[in-house]
């Protein structure tokens, strides 16, 4: 226990790649529904990261709290509000068509399936936050959260590894997946990095659980009212031979293009929240790492990113 606490950052980095790597040996439940198999496995997973992060002396981190979670819902809100008016985009379009006439395909098992998604997205964003936020993200800012190019360090390269543990291949690799696999990273990396920030700020695991969940459960309740839910979860990249796998890799290419366009905005906001910090932002394994209220004086700004003066100036 004295090793680890007095290296914590190392340890945080071989806790993570080891509760990454954890991924293909967690067991599976055959007899489940596939949703339900694939939240209680990320379930195990976050069993297993709990503990990890209770070694290094952040197990604290982890407890339930309503403290700071409107505020991290509130600063973290530019992707959900882009998967939302997405999703009405969508909506929109598929009232058009049954207006005009057409059928509108809906999901005999829809009820269940969308109860399915729920679990699954609370499952994988508290896997995953801890994973990422608590424990890489914590470990990163071990011994280096005084200084703000420290913290912005810390956050950026926790990010750009939760956008590259997000990539996964179908297929071949060639030069469309790969294409796939960079811009892929960088989409997932800008809202990465928008978690980070809050969770930096507000210190409020449950703040960022709650909008990883949110962020990834309305597209895909969309995809559980239509059908086809269970082939499009973990296919983010498409590599292969013939003329339907360019193609198909042609417009993964083109759908990322714009998907990092849309959430480049939220890197860029989440750099402002990250200069208007309280400092020091030590992490989670180190002393004084407690969640923030809402009302907290250091987190006061002026919606811009800008500190709010005091009172008389």
């Amino acid at each position: 226990m004295a090793l680890i606490k007095t290296h914590r950052r190392g340890w945080a980095i071989a806790f993570t790649v080891a509760g990454f790597l954890a991924l293909v040996a967690v067991p599976s439940f055959p007899g489940a529904p596939y949703l339900v198999d694939q939240a209680l496995q990320r379930l195990l997973l976050f069993a297993l990261v709990s503990v990890f992060v209770a070694l290094l002396g952040g197990g604290r981190a982890l407890v339930p709290s309503a403290v700071g979670l409107r505020r991290s819902l509130r600063e973290g809100r530019y992707p959900v509000l882009l998967v939302l008016g997405l999703c009405a985009f969508e909506l929109v379009s598929l009232l058009g068509l049954a207006a005009s006439g057409e059928t509108v395909p809906i999901s005999p098992t829809w009820a269940p399936d969308l109860a399915g998604v729920a679990l699954l997205c609370v499952s994988v964003s508290l896997y995953e936050e801890a994973l990422f936020r608590v424990l890489l993200l914590g470990g990163l800012l071990s011994g280096r959260g005084a200084a703000r190019n420290g913290v912005v360090t810390a956050v950026l390269v926790s990010s750009v590894v939760f956008g590259a543990a997000h990539v996964a291949l179908e297929g071949r690799l060639d030069v469309l997946a790969l294409v796939q696999m960079l811009l892929k990273t960088a989409q997932t990396t800008c809202i990465a990095l928008v978690l980070g920030a809050v969770y930096v700020r507000t210190r409020s695991f449950l703040g960022v659980v709650a909008l990883h969940a949110l962020a990834d459960f309305f597209p895909l309740a969309l995809v559980a009212v239509l059908g086809g839910l269970e082939g499009s979860i973990g296919s983010y990249v498409s590599g292969g031979e013939g003329a339907l796998a360019v193609l198909q890799g042609l417009s993964l290419v083109m759908v990322y293009l714009v998907l990092v366009a849309l959430y480049a905005p939220a890197a860029a906001y989440a750099w402002g929240l990250l200069e208007t910090a309280p400092l020091p932002a030590s992490g989670p394994f180190e002393q004084g790492w407690d969640p923030r209220p809402d009302d907290d004086p250091d987190l006061a700004d002026a919606g811009d990113g800008r500190p709010v003066p005091p009172t008389g100036l």
